[in-house]
């Protein structure tokens, strides 16, 4: 990786706003707060602005509050753009206006390279790692809360170091957030252990949605947006349930499909046999890795579910 330009535009400027893809997740909030607090270290004027708030799950990240979803009406000199493949996912239009430079820092294989600056590396088992990669390489001494905000990241795009792309290098990373800080129990806890009651009864919602199809090869899973508030949960409590879809025995592809009146999301989820980033980046905006991916539908789920099941039973062959 060729670090130059961006510690350039780091050193040249003095305001830097820092946002990542809508739906968030622990590796654009965990790569957020290790960036931000390594330009406040260096002095520099550094906010973090997201289309949403951070899921309850992921607050107990040290100085997590700094994250906002009030938009600035400033404009900054930097924009850094974490963990997201093209704006459009952003969740939120204008971020070209919002700064006269944009850094683009992200692993997925499908990024536009939409950056003035781009760091992007495919082979990164998430964000949270190149930032990792980057401070490594500016020999920083980062503290345990920016250990932990790292971690997290990795751990959550690893799915808890179970997809593939958990390498030895991903864990000698790991091991050495630890001996920074990170406490591997606790943050497990937190993330994947740690839900509230109204969260339980959401998710025991979603898992009676329950569904095979094509010869059980997929497996599906339903939750219609109102069910939230229905039964007093978040959002952030439906967090990783799109990972379950792949744990039941010959399934090859699961589907967690999130719904309103006439809009339909679905988060995908491949063992490896079905690249379903393709499967995503064949609906306008979708996108993602191998392994896990996801894109939105314009359609009601009566529809939207028929339309995703063929495409995906092409793939199976």
């Amino acid at each position: 990786m060729i670090w130059s330009e961006l510690t350039e535009s780091i050193a040249g400027n003095r305001s830097f706003l820092i946002s990542s893809h809508a739906s968030l997740d622990g590796d654009c909030i965990g790569s957020e707060l290790a960036m931000c607090w390594y330009l406040k270290s260096l002095s520099k004027k550094a906010m973090v602005y997201n289309f949403e708030a951070v899921p309850q799950k992921f607050a107990f990240l040290r100085d997590s509050a700094i994250l906002t979803k009030d938009r600035p009406g400033e404009r900054f000199d930097v924009m850094m753009v974490l963990d997201c493949s093209n704006p459009k996912r952003l969740g939120w239009d204008g971020s070209e206006g919002m700064a006269n430079c944009m850094v683009n820092i992200d692993h997925h294989r499908d990024n536009t390279n939409f950056g003035t600056i781009n760091i992007v590396s495919s082979t990164a088992a998430a964000t949270g790692q190149i930032i990792y990669d980057y401070f490594s390489h500016l020999k920083i001494d980062f503290p345990a809360s920016v250990a932990e905000a790292l971690y997290a990241a990795i751990l959550t795009d690893t799915g808890g170091f179970r997809f593939s792309n958990t390498t030895s290098a991903v864990l000698k990373i790991c091991a050495d957030l630890c001996d920074r800080g990170a406490d591997p129990s606790a943050i497990y806890d937190k993330v994947y252990a740690s839900f509230s009651p109204q969260g339980m009864m959401l998710q025991s919602r979603i898992w009676s949605t329950l569904a095979f199809h094509h010869n059980a090869a997929v497996c599906s899973m339903e939750m219609p947006y109102d069910l939230i508030e229905q039964v007093g949960a978040t959002y952030g409590d439906s967090e990783g349930m799109a990972d379950l879809t792949i744990i039941a025995e010959g399934v090859e592809v699961g589907i967690l499909m999130k719904y309103g009146p006439a809009q339909t999301h679905i988060s995908l989820r491949s063992r490896g046999k079905v690249d379903v980033g393709k499967i995503a980046k064949s609906i306008e905006g979708g996108g993602g890795h191998s392994c896990a991916a996801g894109c939105t539908i314009s359609l009601p789920l009566a529809q939207a579910k028929p339309k995703i099941l063929a495409i995906i039973a092409k793939e199976l062959g």
